[in-house]
């Protein structure tokens, strides 16, 4: 009995013993556990901070001298040509271009931080395009409109996704339409105070626009090699002179191609019924063909003299279609 009993107490003992010890541990364990969690969550929130102000240094901010004003200013002393000469298009035609991209989703969000107008965005994206070299850095670029570059790059993006999927509705030409004709006759009109009346017919120009390449391509580069010494895309614009807007054209194509070759892969060289009708044609340089619909200057000859009708035709054809 005596040993039965002192064996039952030291296992009573030994038992309190350990369930003493297991507890400890539990609550250590429990402690250690929520110091590792309240470490993490730590971690977490500073990541966080991180990456919201990207910038572990304060930083200045650089100096810019915002321009965008300027374009309202030349809108309202009608100094077209400095509108022209920033953007590349008429304020009509800007004008329309705003209507018909302000209605895009890309330019809405669900952020505190309300997106640049549309019109803005646009004037960005089109200062940028229209120019080459030099003056078309984004450094420039945010320097003239005020602000970051990251801005800048976010506005070249929504318009072009935004032009891209409106791409029918913004170049195009149909004669039969309202607001077309509208622009028809006012084209005409401008051609008509340039020359004389007879020539309002031709309310369409197409000249050539290359764009230049950093450098050759290593496969098939000589082919992009053109006339100036610089390899390049070449593209071909159908335009109505009296604001630049783009009707027809054709991009992609070696710029070794002669003019000529690559005006007859546009919509409107295959089907010029379909932009002109009767007694309307469009203006061209004498790097294209002659035809019934598409008139070019005279030709100087390598062993005659040109006529001065000749000459005083040139003239007044230059003045239309440059």
């Amino acid at each position: 009995m005596l040993s039965n009993s002192s064996l039952s107490d030291f296992t009573v003992d030994t038992l309190l013993s350990l369930l003493e010890t297991s507890e400890a541990s539990f609550i250590a364990g429990l402690t250690l556990s929520h110091q590792i969690l309240t470490f993490e969550n730590t971690i977490v929130a500073l990541t966080d901070e991180v990456e919201k102000l990207r910038y572990l240094a304060a930083r200045t901010k650089a100096p810019r001298a915002p321009q965008l004003q300027l374009l309202e200013e030349w809108c309202l002393n009608n100094d077209l040509k400095k509108f022209c000469r920033k953007l590349r298009v008429d304020p009509d035609v800007f004008t329309s271009l705003v209507r018909k991209l302000e209605n895009h989703p890309i330019f809405s969000n669900n952020s505190h931080n309300p997106q640049l107008p549309v019109s803005v965005q646009l004037a960005i994206f089109l200062n940028r395009v229209g120019h080459y070299g030099n003056g078309a850095t984004t450094e420039d670029i945010t320097e003239w409109a005020g602000v970051s570059i990251g801005t800048v790059y976010n506005c070249y993006r929504r318009v072009m996704i935004a032009l891209l999927q409106l791409h029918d509705n913004v170049i195009h030409f149909d004669p039969m339409e309202p607001e077309d004709q509208q622009e028809q006759d006012r084209a005409k009109q401008w051609v008509k105070s340039c020359s004389c009346p007879e020539w309002r017919g031709g309310f369409m120009c197409v000249n050539r626009s290359p764009f230049n390449l950093f450098q050759k391509l290593g496969w098939h580069g000589e082919g992009f090699y053109d006339h100036k010494s610089c390899y390049s895309l070449s593209a071909q614009v159908i335009i109505l002179p009296h604001n630049l807007r783009i009707v027809d054209y054709m991009i992609g194509v070696p710029g070794s191609l002669h003019d000529s070759n690559v005006f007859s892969r546009t919509c409107i060289y295959h089907h010029p019924e379909t932009f002109l009708g009767a007694d309307e044609w469009i203006w061209a340089d004498s790097a294209y063909p002659s035809l019934p619909w598409c008139v070019v200057p005279f030709k100087r000859s390598s062993t005659e003299l040109m006529p001065n009708a000749h000459k005083i035709f040139n003239q007044h054809l230059s003045k239309v279609h440059i």
